[in-house]
């Protein structure tokens, strides 16, 4: 028995030094480093909590050591706020601790904005009335259409609107319901921009959704949308389908996304990965999974290196529901292109060139490679560079829109490119 409870006693005198020092890494450094408080100045029409909400990850953090570069992300990331200043106080009354206070800029978030495109086969004209922060709660909301000419007649036309909901608290989804109709002719074409096919089409998109964030990183979306597509008559088809088809989609996708602000430029980090299942009505059914990513990396302040990347595997689906370059990141296909597989990246360099009141101005260069593999061409391969002036927004709630240029080097196809960036 004294043997047992000498052996107890030693062990617990062992313990004391581990115990004592676990206890002591346990507890802050300083109390009084620690950000306990988040104060917001320059709001008219956003609620407290939405600008709020970016900003509580950095509570807790040591106040001193804070990247105050991560706090302007943060805010801009929401594209509807734009930092003006941000400071890291004191706190005066108890208990102990340091305050963030940050002054922001609301940008304008109603407009109406004209959509005019130009292209050597195609123009189209026509708006659409926005607000990229309804009722204040950086909820977005669009209405509008427009038209397609080519030889100066109307070829098509599409009407929608849409609404997003972002959810103020942790831990709860978000929404967005969105609706199109379209009546058009249709043109599939090649990397020239030659019909493939030729069809009049009517189309039908009704689509709902929730946004799940499991972290300040990583987020889940699950879907499900009725597309209906109905042929009409054509005096000279191309390759039409026999019919038109039905189809019910259910779809999720995980993603991850981080921001980074180099004091010039916004950059991000992000990768998705989704699956969507399509259960024909008339038509047959089919599955489709997609990979994206993105890596946006100063090299240093205002000039970063780009890198994009998409795939789309879609084996079974219908001609009347196969993608356009879009799921491959890259710009050296014609828009009308279509396909069922799709894998590009895109790799380049972008430099900051001026600031105005209004946002900055950037150029930027990239060369682009895409495998596709369609109904009618069979396996394709495309490289190219495109180059373009992008503008971004300041003081109006759009990311940013560039104007440039796309050479298909395989295909000896020149054509110009317009983008416009809007988050819903």
């Amino acid at each position: 028995m004294k043997r047992l409870l000498r052996f107890l006693f030693c062990y617990i005198l062992a313990l004391i030094p581990a115990v004592y020092g676990y206890a002591q890494r346990s507890q802050p450094i300083d109390q009084g480093n620690v950000i306990t408080e988040i104060e917001i100045s320059g709001l008219k029409r956003t609620k407290l909590p939405v600008a709020e909400k970016p900003l509580r990850k950095f509570l807790g953090r040591e106040g001193d050591g804070l990247d105050v570069d991560m706090v302007y992300a943060a805010i801009k990331d929401t594209g509807i706020l734009e930092p003006v200043s941000v400071e890291i106080q004191d706190r005066i009354n108890r208990p102990p601790g340091k305050i963030l206070k940050v002054e922001v800029r609301e940008k304008w978030a109603i407009f109406p904005l004209p959509v005019v495109s130009v292209s050597s086969e195609n123009m189209g004209f026509g708006g659409f009335f926005i607000d990229t922060n309804a009722f204040g709660l950086n909820d977005k909301f669009f209405l509008g259409g427009m038209t397609r000419v080519k030889d100066w007649a109307v070829k098509g036309w599409m009407a929608g609107g849409g609404y997003m909901h972002s959810p103020l608290r942790e831990w709860f989804p978000g929404w967005a319901v969105a609706a199109f109709f379209s009546r058009d002719e249709r043109h599939d074409t090649d990397q020239k921009n030659y019909d493939l096919r030729r069809f009049n089409l009517d189309s039908i998109r009704v689509s709902m959704g929730i946004a799940y964030p499991f972290t300040d990183l990583f987020r889940g979306t699950f879907g499900f949308s009725y597309h209906e597509m109905i042929l009409r008559d054509y005096d000279s088809p191309l390759m039409s389908p026999e019919s038109g088809a039905r189809i019910l989609s259910m779809g999720a996708e995980i993603g991850v996304r981080r921001t980074h602000w180099d004091g010039f430029l916004l950059s991000q980090e992000s990768a998705s990965l989704g699956y969507t299942f399509s259960a024909g009505i008339d038509s047959p059914s089919f599955h489709a999974l997609s990979l994206a990513g993105a890596y946006e990396k100063s090299l240093i302040p205002g000039f970063r290196i780009n890198l994009y990347t998409g795939m789309l595997y879609d084996p079974e689906v219908p001609v009347l529901f196969e993608s356009s370059p879009s799921s491959a990141k890259v710009n050296i296909l014609p828009a009308s292109f279509s396909a069922r597989h799709y894998a590009g990246a895109s790799l380049g360099l972008e430099k900051y060139l001026f600031k105005l009141p209004l946002g900055t101005f950037s150029g930027h260069v990239s060369y682009q490679a895409v495998y596709a593999r369609g109904s009618i061409l069979g396996d394709t391969f495309d490289h190219g560079v495109f180059a373009a002036l992008s503008f971004y927004l300041s003081q109006v709630a759009i990311p940013a829109f560039s104007v440039g240029a796309a050479y298909n080097a395989a295909a000896g196809y020149l054509q110009a490119a317009f983008s416009l960036g809007m988050s819903f």
